[in-house]
C-alpha cells in the first residue's frame, strides 16, 4: 500500500476516535502538512502549520502531539513560534509551548506565555488557564515577572458604557 494512503487512513482512524473524544464540545478536527497515528502507542505527531479545531476554539501550532488512551483523546501537547489559541472573541493566547489536558480541560502555556480572557491580559514565563472556571495562575522565572493589565470599564471589548469624563455635567 503506497504509503500516503497508510497514512491517511492512520488520520482518518485519529479523527473518528477524536470526534467521539469530546461530545460536549464537539468533535476534533486537525489537519497539518505531515501526520503519523500510532494507533498502538495512541499517539499522533503532526508538523507543518498544524490546526486544531473543537468547536469555536482554534490552536495553531508548527507540531502538535495528540495523545489517546483507549481511543480517546486525553492530552495535546503544542510548540511553535507561538502556539495561538483562540476561542471566539474571548479567549487568545499564545506561547512557545501549549499543553490542553481535555479531561481535566485547563491549558498550561510556558515561554513568552500570554492570555486576553474579555480584554484582561495576563502574562508570565508560565500560565495556567482553566476553561471551566476561568481561573488564571501565571509564574515568573529569570528576569520575566508576571503581568495582569485589567482595562477601563469603557475600554473592555463589548461593553456598552460610555466614559463621560469629558461631557459636562448634568444640572441638577
Amino acid at each position: 500500500m503506497p504509503r500516503h494512503r497508510s497514512a491517511l487512513g492512520a488520520c482518518l482512524t485519529l479523527l473518528a476516535s477524536l470526534a467521539c473524544a469530546a461530545p460536549v464540545e464537539g468533535p476534533i478536527s486537525v489537519s497539518a502538512d505531515h501526520g503519523r497515528f500510532e494507533q498502538a502507542a495512541g499517539t499522533g505527531v503532526y508538523s507543518g502549520n498544524v490546526e486544531l479545531l473543537q468547536g469555536n476554539r482554534t490552536m495553531q501550532a508548527e507540531k502538535m502531539s495528540l495523545f489517546t488512551k483507549n481511543g480517546e483523546l486525553v492530552r495535546v501537547e503544542a510548540a511553535g513560534t507561538p502556539v495561538k489559541l483562540s476561542e471566539g472573541e474571548d479567549l487568545e493566547a499564545h506561547a512557545s509551548n501549549l499543553v490542553y489536558d481535555i479531561k481535566a480541560r485547563t491549558l498550561v502555556l510556558t515561554g513568552d506565555a500570554f492570555i486576553r480572557h474579555k480584554g484582561n491580559t495576563f502574562e508570565g514565563a508560565k500560565v495556567e488557564y482553566s476553561l471551566d472556571s476561568k481561573r488564571v495562575d501565571a509564574s515568573s522565572e529569570g528576569d520575566q515577572r508576571v503581568r495582569l493589565v485589567i482595562p477601563a470599564e469603557n475600554q473592555i471589548p463589548g461593553n456598552d458604557q460610555q466614559d463621560n469624563t469629558d461631557s459636562e455635567p448634568t444640572p441638577p
